[in-house]
């Protein structure tokens, strides 16, 4: 139950799930030929946020790297590319990957709810695959926007992709939410529960459960946004410099 955890621990279980599924995998014995068998690994709304704004060059950020799969079709683009991921074994697919298909791409395991990289270091960041609503809480979720505006020069993008409510929540999920908001009363449970949070199977998601809830988390984080696609699940967002005073 989400509202019995605090986000750091929620964060915790879903990275734990997420390094094990891939420590349990038998990886010397993937065949790189058929991992992306295509010429193409991005998704096609990866691709179109990429021509309509121009990113072809400069340096982006992936983060939650995985395997390489955004981070190889990145760079094949002529994108200068670093990839960010905290399992070890899933970066050492893609380091064997981007060789087999002599792509350059620079690769750090690491946190992405950490980021370790100098104020302006990049023009551009992506986090894909709903990953931003693998952070748990609002305001956890803002703290980590504004981080990841000083790591990126002023007006850089970011695309981040989330999950949206697309259908009313089944009847289980209707009583969990309610269970929920009675244990969120309980001494020492998570304060910052909010309606959409799920933790099936130890992973973490916040389901956004209209547009408003997504534009206002974002503007409140000092966030503008270029582009939000809500059936699609992504939005484009810049960090103007504020104004002055």
């Amino acid at each position: 139950m989400p509202a019995l955890l605090p986000p750091a621990e929620l964060s915790r279980l879903t990275r734990e799930q997420y390094l094990s599924g891939y420590a349990s995998k038998h990886l010397d014995a993937i065949d790189l030929a058929t991992l992306y068998p295509q010429e193409e690994t991005l998704e096609v709304w990866e691709r179109e946020v990429l021509e309509r704004y121009g990113l072809r060059a400069g340096r982006m950020l992936v983060m939650g790297a995985g395997t390489g799969r955004e981070t190889i079709g990145i760079a094949r683009r002529g994108i200068s590319v670093v990839g960010i991921d905290s399992s070890f074994d899933a970066l050492r697919i893609a380091r064997r990957l981007a060789g087999f298909l002599g792509t350059p791409v620079r690769l750090h395991q690491g946190d992405y709810l950490a980021l370790p990289y100098a104020a302006g270091s990049f023009d551009a960041a992506l986090l894909s695959a709903i990953m931003y609503s693998a952070i748990p809480g609002r305001a956890r979720r803002q703290v980590w926007l504004r981080d990841l505006a000083r790591i990126l020069i002023p007006g850089g993008l970011a695309i981040l992709s989330f999950q949206p409510a697309r259908e009313a929540p089944s009847r289980l999920q209707a009583l969990c939410r309610r269970l929920n908001r009675v244990l969120v009363g309980l001494p020492g449970a998570n304060r910052t529960y909010q309606p959409g949070d799920d933790c099936a199977m130890v992973h973490f998601l916040h389901t956004f459960q209209d547009e408003e809830e997504i534009r206002g988390e974002l503007a409140g984080a000092g966030a503008k946004i270029r582009e939000l696609a809500w059936n699609r699940g992504y939005v484009v967002v810049a960090f103007p410099l504020p104004s002055p005073r």
